[in-house]
């Protein structure tokens, strides 16, 4: 396994490696390439991403460290997820989700959304996708390109990460909450408030513990999986931001842009175990 990590301001990506998360390498990108979010085809080894500044989708051979093709897709391009040999990508400015085939890059759909889609995740055994809009959650068919449902809201969503197993869609919201919904019914369950700016959501399913990054009080809220109720918070003393657990979910990788860095805790205990120099103003973790 390796850690990927986009640092956005210095136009570059950091690669670590695991578990001693040295830095391997950084790969610098061009100075029009302002990467914020990405996917990796791990057999192809190849990078996906989507720059907002020009619009464009850039392919990364990471084994070579070269951009090896690009297609110009227009507008503020934000999250960019794979499945089943499609790449779908969240454009805030056209309110779309643009499809693409993964080989050629050429066009498959643009489905229309709601305003100002952002965040997106995939229940790939559903065959769903759900992107969170200003004011609603959609809820995708992958395999018909059709809106299937949808719920309007009175909260602004931003980001969306779906808990499998319980078939929820966590959503932080830009003011201030975590909505839970029934992914089936597209119902809100429950609201938790207390937070200031929630950014990503991550999972440990053995811990029965959710992390929450609120970049605005600067901290990781722990909530507990099965009841919701606080546990316990680690300050991160810098900007959290991205989110990420390993595979074996002993550790918790937060993304801080204030001291451009990554910061590895300890699940057990929430002690910070190590602190790795990035580029400037890491956001996205990968670890694959």
């Amino acid at each position: 396994m390796k850690v990927y990590i986009s640092n956005y301001l210095s136009k570059s990506i950091s690669v670590l490696s695991y578990p001693k998360f040295e830095v391997e390498k950084q790969i610098d990108l061009d100075d029009n390439i302002n990467p914020h979010h990405f996917c990796i085809d791990k057999e192809k080894n190849l990078m996906y991403i989507p720059s907002s500044s020009d619009g464009i989708l850039y392919v990364l051979d990471i084994t070579t460290n070269n951009i090896i093709e690009s297609v110009s897709i227009g507008g503020n391009l934000n999250q960019i997820g794979l499945c089943r040999g499609e790449l779908f990508i969240s454009n805030e400015d056209s309110n779309s989700i643009y499809i693409l085939d993964q080989d050629t890059l050429n066009p498959i759909a643009v489905i229309s959304v709601d305003e100002m889609p952002h965040g997106f995740d995939f229940n790939e055994s559903e065959n769903k996708l759900y992107v969170s809009c200003i004011n609603s959650i959609v809820c995708i068919d992958t395999l018909s390109k059709c809106i299937d449902r949808k719920i309007d809201t009175d909260f602004k969503a931003w980001h969306v990460k779906i808990d499998k197993k319980k078939r929820e869609i966590y959503t932080s919201t830009l003011d201030g909450k975590l909505v839970i919904l029934d992914e089936m019914k597209m119902k809100v369950i429950s609201i938790i408030e207390d937070f200031l700016l929630p950014v990503e959501v991550c999972f440990s399913y053995s811990a029965k513990k959710i992390y929450v990054a609120d970049l605005g009080y600067k901290h990781i809220k722990i909530l507990d999986y099965d009841t919701g109720s606080y546990l316990d918070c680690i300050n991160v003393e810098g900007n959290p931001q991205g989110l990420a657990i390993s595979k074996d979910e002993k550790l918790l990788l937060v993304s801080d842009t204030q001291k451009n860095s990554i910061k590895i805790y300890n699940t057990n205990n929430n002690e910070l175990i190590k602190e790795v120099k990035t580029g400037k103003e890491p956001t996205t973790i990968l670890c694959v």
